[in-house]
């Protein structure tokens, strides 16, 4: 479907869709989005190509109310507005991509429509995934309290039968059983959350290694790197269901520690990107650097890997929404990075246990979570020979400080040498 109300517009594409032998498309064209919302929820449609200036819908509201009508047929954006900000924002109301008028050739155009249907189909299943592993998980929360309650109320009647009972010593192997049930139930579930994303994600990562190997014959450069995000958060949310058993390395000692040298205050601008590109709340990441910037040696696997579970973290924790101020601090011979957040808060007296595996605060409610992501943080600081403290009060906000010594400053032609020997 295409909505446009510009008849000259409207014809070039139609000519521009002929001209695609290797894909033959049949075009509907309407001009009013009122009419086009009706359509669409009648009849079947593989793509919408849609303008941002209607006659009864203007700017990126056209996106939205598309996208809320018909959440799983892609959107390509039609625009005479070269803007990198409102492509990018058209992207998070649920576009799949943003072309601009007057530079949309057949090949652009048909490989456009191609890959939106294949992210928007990719995407749809990646969701059905979600929703059953959300399932899967609410079955087994539901095990858990009814294990659980079943535990207290043996425990209970073992205190009250102590001095009767001379089967003491069975009733105790029973409850230790419960127990060591019950902590295998928490392993099986990290396991299922591992199991059931890398199928979806590594549908993902084909697609946009797709992407990636014809990017060389498009025009803008924006949508290469637009894609390279893209391939960079699946390789990294794929890293983060492997390191769910990163706990237990670094338990056992064998946690791999790989330094190489870091435009630091890049990444962490490139994170806090890719992070608010995510973000389907109302918070905003604000990212400031003080001190003189450097090229440091750290491992860029365990920075990610903390520095996304703090941020994300902030995120969860402020239902309210508001800003997340993330600070990376150069001092002389090290490094520090402050997340603040204006959330729930921690209790004081709770504070001492934060880091440990499964612990959680007795104040996070309904809000979801394995316990594992701070004690993870905590090792891969440790393994940096760094430190993280906490300044917590509950209902102000919370503040994670983590300080890292680094050595002699290093260079971007450092990092070529590394990577050659």
């Amino acid at each position: 479907m295409l909505v446009e109300d510009n008849p000259a517009d409207a014809d070039l594409l139609q000519e521009i869709l002929e001209d695609a032998e290797e894909m033959p498309w049949s075009l509907v064209h309407v001009e009013q989005l009122k009419q086009a919302l009706s359509t669409v929820q009648t009849h079947d449609f593989d793509v919408v190509l849609l303008d941002l200036s209607l006659p009864d819908k203007q700017g990126l509201g056209t996106v939205a109310k598309t996208h809320e009508t018909v959440p799983d047929l892609p959107i390509v954006v039609l625009t005479g507005l070269n803007d990198k900000v409102t492509a990018l924002e058209a992207l998070r109301q649920g576009a799949q991509d943003y072309l601009v008028k007057g530079k949309i050739d057949h090949e652009l155009l048909t490989r456009s429509i191609r890959h939106a249907i294949e992210r928007s189909q990719t995407l749809k299943r990646l969701r059905q995934s979600e929703e059953k592993l959300q399932q899967l998980n609410e079955e087994l929360e539901c095990r858990v309290a009814k294990q659980t309650e079943e535990l207290r109320q043996k425990n209970h009647d073992l205190q009250q039968e102590i001095a009767q009972r001379q089967h003491l010593e069975a009733e105790l192997r029973q409850s230790l059983t419960k127990e060591k049930e019950l902590s295998e139930l928490k392993s099986n579930i990290i396991s299922v959350v591992s199991h059931e994303y890398r199928t979806p994600l590594a549908t993902i990562l084909s697609s946009s290694e797709l992407l990636q190997h014809y990017g060389h014959k498009w025009q803008e450069d924006k949508k290469q790197r637009h894609f390279q995000r893209i391939q960079n958060t699946i390789h990294h949310m794929t890293q983060l269901i492997s390191d769910v058993l990163l706990i237990n390395k670094a338990e056992a000692g064998k946690l791999e520690f790989k330094p190489v040298p870091l435009d630091l205050e890049a990444f962490c601008q490139e994170l806090v990107e890719e992070l608010q590109l995510t973000v389907k709340t109302p918070h905003q990441i604000g990212f400031r650097r003080q001190g003189r910037s450097r090229w440091v040696g750290l491992d860029e696997k365990l920075l990610r890997q903390f520095l996304t579970n703090l941020l994300s973290n902030a995120i969860k924790y402020s239902p309210e929404g508001g800003t997340v101020q993330f600070d990376l601090i150069f001092d002389a011979d090290q490094v520090r990075f402050t997340i603040k957040d204006q959330g729930i808060g921690i209790p004081e007296k709770e504070q001492a246990q934060l880091f440990d595996a499964f612990y959680r605060s007795s104040n996070v409610g309904t809000i979801s979570g394995t316990g594992l992501g701070l004690a993870i943080v905590k090792k891969c600081v440790e393994r940096h020979q760094g430190e993280i403290a906490v300044d917590s009060e509950v209902g102000k906000g919370t503040t994670f400080i983590v300080t890292i010594p680094v050595g002699s400053e290093l260079s971007p032609e450092s990092l070529n040498i590394v990577g050659c020997v």
